[in-house]
């Protein structure tokens, strides 16, 4: 489906506080979601096991080597990606997709909805932050 652009005039100080302060909402709104906190605690599990963190090292160093064009064997690409199913593999990492899925239905939906309403694609058309607040 093709979305047209609405045209309309440039946002002014105070419109921009309040779709500011709207979009704070909306975000604390959904960081309190079932979804959300079941992915975020399903994150932080993966993030603190030992297993994980060293399987990951270690796939960074292969994604080093690769992007520096270290592989002209390709003993990397062959390790990355046995390391990788052992990531996947992980019954910790396996519990993680499920939560990992329902967010990302829920970020579609919401995204889905804005955008029908804003007549535009909301999500590639979102300003991103580095730091989440600003720009």
């Amino acid at each position: 489906m093709d979305v047209q652009p609405v045209i309309s005039p440039p946002i002014t100080q105070p419109q921009t506080a309040e779709v500011l302060g709207t979009a704070r909402a909306l975000g604390e709104r959904l960081s309190q979601t079932p979804e959300y906190r079941a992915f975020m605690g399903a994150l932080k599990a993966v993030n603190s096991d030992l297993t994980a963190k060293k399987l990951y090292a270690e796939m960074r160093a292969h994604q080093n080597a690769l992007q520096r064009g270290c592989d002209a064997d390709g003993q990397h690409a062959a390790e990355l990606n046995r390391l990788e199913l052992e990531m996947e593999d992980l019954p910790l990492v396996k519990e993680y997709r499920q939560p990992e899925k329902e967010v990302s239905l829920l970020f579609r939906a919401v995204d889905e909805v804005i955008s029908k309403a804003a007549g535009i694609p909301f999500a590639p058309n979102a300003k991103r932050s580095g730091c989440g607040y600003g720009g």
